[in-house]
């Protein structure tokens, strides 16, 4: 049966097609749907990296609906607006006939869904002591209405949690318009800081365009620990926040122990080594210990201190394996004499002696640097996080009223009648059925105790 509240016109069709369960259905298969894509589907990658996994002609077909960014595309946003609209039509749409259920002002005296009938010998008016005695520890407020025949009583608690439906919807409607905040207004962005250093602006991760900061990260340093197996433990960022040329805030950040400040957090999520402005070679003459230092870059050739030999620097590989060990940053260089066929010289950073194996005249080795790194932070702004908290509180609020609180009612009718005294109990529990079902029992062998005694 339709509600008198139903508009009419073209809003009552808009009405009844936001209340329909069917639009609940679909929508959260719809969303399901989406979260398997976008488990499957890796996201806010560089497009080189999806053309070569997908080919050209599906990444054109997927970036149309957006299918590498799912969580910020328009019908994304569209479903969730689609099913927070739904759920808050359903609600209102039942909300009227709870509320007049949970405020109700005169006590409901008729028979409830659970019964016990019996007969006694008591006068009708002689049980209303008793009645009152074994109601009242369990219900607060108990209404008694009395007539020629004998009275009724009525007794009810927790009507108040059959809102915690309510609770459960709107829990979600404040889950849904926080999440659609985040991603209509957030930022994701990373920056990049030398040592040292400072920066304003960040980039946004999707997108890389530039956002300034109405304040400035500044990294004072940076450090890493290591096992002794020689691989990363931690890495350490001291950070300041500097608006207008003063320290507003301070903290050393590491992996998953970020900076917050005026609701951005600024997380450690990478860091770099960064190449030193100019790079040195050192030959040390293996017979008579003469030592020289040349200035090299990557593709200059220079020649061998008092040799015709030529030294071409290659490339500097941040991670270079030897003999199947990485080991670290190495200088991949070819050297070439009298026309012969180039022969490949690594020089390691860390192991400065490394080339002595080669049993050249001269052995090279990369001449100590300032070490400075980078580090590199995650900036996330999202104004829809204390709604996404706030609704997750209210969630389990609303769950544990909802399945462990009930709206219990009692009704207990006496009569005399000829034959005697008859007594009619009878309850309700809109969750604990069975529980309510003994209660009735026990109220009303009570009244049986009463006849036998």
């Amino acid at each position: 049966m339709k509600t008198n509240s139903r508009p009419g016109g073209l809003a009552g069709h808009a009405w009844d097609f936001f209340v329909s369960v069917k639009l609940t259905v679909a929508t959260l298969i719809l969303l399901a749907f989406t979260s398997i894509f976008g488990t499957l589907i890796p996201q806010n990658q560089h497009p080189a990296d999806y053309i070569n996994a997908y080919g050209e002609f599906f990444f054109r077909f997927f970036n149309v609906f957006d299918l590498f960014d799912m969580y910020d595309s328009w019908w994304y946003r569209l479903l969730i607006i689609t099913l927070t609209v739904n759920i808050l039509t359903c609600s209102v749409k039942r909300l009227s006939p709870t509320l007049a259920m949970v405020f109700r002002k005169k006590p409901a005296f008729k028979r409830l869904s659970i019964r016990e009938e019996i007969t006694c010998d008591e006068p009708a008016h002689g049980l209303k002591t008793l009645v009152k005695t074994h109601l009242s520890p369990t219900f607060k407020t108990i209404h008694i209405r009395e007539d020629d025949k004998g009275f009724s009583a009525f007794a009810e608690k927790g009507a108040w949690t059959r809102l915690g439906f309510y609770a459960i919807h709107l829990s979600i409607i404040i889950l849904l318009f926080g999440a659609l905040l985040g991603s209509l207004f957030g930022i994701d962005g990373h920056v990049n800081i030398p040592e040292g250093e400072a920066a304003g602006t960040i980039r946004l991760r999707n997108s890389g365009v530039p956002v300034p900061l109405d304040f400035k990260i500044q990294c004072n340093a940076f450090n890493i620990s290591y096992y002794k197996t020689g691989s990363v433990k931690e890495f350490r960022s001291s950070l300041e926040i500097l608006e207008n040329g003063k320290q507003v805030s301070k903290k050393d950040i590491i992996v998953n122990d970020p900076l917050k400040y005026k609701g951005y957090t600024i997380y450690q999520s990478s860091y770099g080594r960064l190449k030193a402005k100019k790079q040195k070679l050192d030959f040390t003459n293996r017979a008579t210990g003469e030592k020289a230092q040349m200035d090299i870059s990557v593709g200059r050739t220079i020649a061998f201190p008092e040799d015709d030999r030529k030294l071409t620097l290659k490339k500097i590989a941040d991670n270079h394996t030897l003999m199947g060990q990485d080991v670290g940053e190495a200088y991949v260089c070819e050297i070439t004499e009298n026309g012969k066929h180039p022969k490949e010289v690594i020089l390691p950073t860390r192991f400065p002696s490394y080339d002595k194996m080669r049993k050249g005249e001269w052995v090279l080795s990369v001449a100590p640097q300032e070490k400075r790194f980078y580090t590199g932070l995650s900036v996330k702004k999202d104004p829809g996080v204390w709604l996404v908290y706030t609704g997750f509180i209210l969630l389990i609020a609303g769950c544990f009223i909802s399945f462990f609180m009930s709206h219990n009612k009692m009704f207990i009718q006496v009569k005399e009648d000829p034959a005697g005294t008859s007594v009619t109990v009878s309850g309700a529990s809109n969750r604990n059925k069975i529980g309510m079902k003994n209660r009735v029992k026990e109220m009303a062998a009570i009244f049986n105790t009463k006849e036998n005694s």
